[in-house]
């Protein structure tokens, strides 16, 4: 599959959601192959605010010391806006474990990351228009690749190395595949 240059025009069509496209999201990728086909939901570490709510902005584009970004497709702020960071691959997964339909792999060439910035590590939960806002654009996009609700997994479902995201108050993982579930039946209808 090529680059998901689709992204932001397919959120836009969920007349629920605010988003954002980030500039030199079309052209923001990492090297190496790219043929998503499912969701992965994560959280940044950041703390943030209706004042400050895209704190992990900087990171999620440009990446840390020692992971270069981009670090996922989307960023879901504590507003519930939602910015469309990369179309190409990023450094969100790893190696994933086998998780639901999703094969075991190259968790950067199978999913789109999708990150919720707060902080459950400080005891920060998400705001529920963050929630709210991830639920929908993970239907968004899950249902964009041909798949259901089942396709959208934890990196805390996928990870070898003992990644617990979306953490904290974050909904369980089945319980929030079942919300993405709704908003694919009564919204996307694939």
């Amino acid at each position: 599959m090529a680059d998901a240059t689709w992204l932001a025009q397919r959120l836009y069509r969920d007349e629920f959601l605010t988003v954002i496209e980030q500039s030199g999201l079309r052209s923001r990728r990492r090297p190496g192959s790219f043929a998503p086909a499912g969701v992965l939901m994560h959280h940044t570490g950041y703390r943030s605010s209706n004042a400050d709510p895209f704190p992990g902005l900087s990171t999620v584009i440009n990446g840390r010391p020692d992971l270069s970004g981009p670090l996922c497709h989307l960023l879901v702020g504590y507003n519930g806006k939602v910015r469309v960071i990369a179309a190409g691959r990023a450094n969100h997964a790893n190696t994933a474990r086998a998780s639901g339909p999703m094969p075991a792999g190259d968790g950067n060439t199978m999913y789109i990351g999708i990150e919720v910035d707060y902080a459950p590590q400080l005891g920060q939960a998400p705001s529920s228009a963050q929630v709210n806002a991830a639920m929908q654009a993970a239907a968004a996009v899950v249902t964009r690749l041909g798949r259901g609700k089942r396709y959208v997994r934890a990196h805390a479902e996928t990870s070898t190395t003992g990644k617990w995201d979306p953490g904290g108050a974050f909904p369980a993982p089945g319980a929030f595949r079942d919300k993405v579930g709704w908003w694919i039946n009564n919204y996307w209808r694939p």
